[in-house]
């Protein structure tokens, strides 16, 4: 049987703090971290492609909670809180965040 796949925007962010970055996928609940944007931007776009090759090959009645799987909401109101506060104040010149979005066949 073949997969139909679609398209998805997953909104992301990172953060750079004590020597090191964590970058979150705030609509799938993965995380990880590195030494730098770019590796966790990188590191965070391969765990989500693994992370949905393995939730594809479970059966559909698997799959749906698995692709709505959010992150907590102490993580989410925390991006909206730096969001709110970037609309209102304008862009902050703070080098150590970032936030992005993915696009990934969901």
């Amino acid at each position: 049987m073949e997969r139909t796949y679609v398209s998805r925007t997953l909104h992301c962010y990172a953060e750079g703090r004590d020597g090191g970055w964590e970058a979150i996928c705030l609509d799938l609940d993965i995380a990880v971290q590195g030494d730098s944007f770019a590796e966790v931007y990188r590191a965070l776009d391969e765990a989500i492609a693994a992370y949905l090759e393995t939730v594809h090959d479970l059966p559909e009645s698997e799959q749906r909670h698995l692709l709505r799987r959010k992150a907590p909401i102490y993580v989410r109101l925390s991006f909206l809180l730096r969001a709110v506060r970037t609309i209102l104040f304008g862009r902050d010149s703070d080098p150590q965040y970032a936030d992005f979005t993915l696009a990934a066949a969901a």
